[in-house]
């Protein structure tokens, strides 16, 4: 497959899609060796991922929705149906890597640079996975901000979402794109 051919591949393939196998340590190596291959300026180099498989994703399903429970019940504004839907999701998935930005010390570059540079890391996960034949999805629930407090990430750190990986049990159709005449002019 040439990178065009990855690129219109590439899916959003939800949890639920995914087969309940385990994932190789060489294939989860091969995406975050990619994903550290990703452009930014500075060098900064400002992604982390930490990568939860079998027990460690048990118990971060587990606790992450009693957090949510408790804080639901405090009077912060939990949506509990997606709440669910994250815990279900980490279950199904065999692999689940926190996405995290490492915002430079120095502060050379802003802020926006460090997100859309761990993004790029992202996708060059995301495309990996395809080139691999694996389900990727990048989960990213409103209520991450209270999970990264139960994460303890460090200081600078900022949790970015979920990035859920596995293999494929069912295709999940393409939604396709419109035309990108519609979205170019030139000038």
């Amino acid at each position: 497959m040439d990178i065009s051919d990855i690129i219109k591949k590439r899916r959003a393939t939800p949890p639920r899609f995914m087969a309940k196998k385990e994932l190789e340590k060489e294939l989860i190596l091969t995406l975050l060796e990619n994903a550290n291959w990703a452009p930014n300026h500075k060098k900064t180099e400002p992604w982390r991922f930490w990568v939860f498989q079998g027990e460690s994703k048990q118990r971060l399903s587990e606790s992450a929705f009693n957090l949510l429970e408790k804080e639901k019940s405090n009077g912060e504004l939990v949506n509990m149906q997606k709440a669910e839907k994250f815990r279900d999701n980490l279950m199904r998935a065999p692999v689940a890597i926190a996405i995290i930005m490492q915002r430079d010390a120095g502060e050379r570059i802003s802020e926006w640079e460090e997100v859309a540079a761990v993004s790029m890391a992202v996708q060059n996960m995301w495309l990996t996975a395809t080139q691999m034949e694996l389900g990727a999805f990048w989960s990213t629930p409103p209520f991450l901000p209270l999970i990264q407090q139960h994460l303890n990430l460090g200081t600078g750190q900022k949790l970015l979402g979920f990035f859920f990986v596995g293999h494929i049990a069912m295709d999940y159709p393409s939604p396709g794109r419109g035309p990108v005449s519609e979205k170019v002019q030139w000038k």
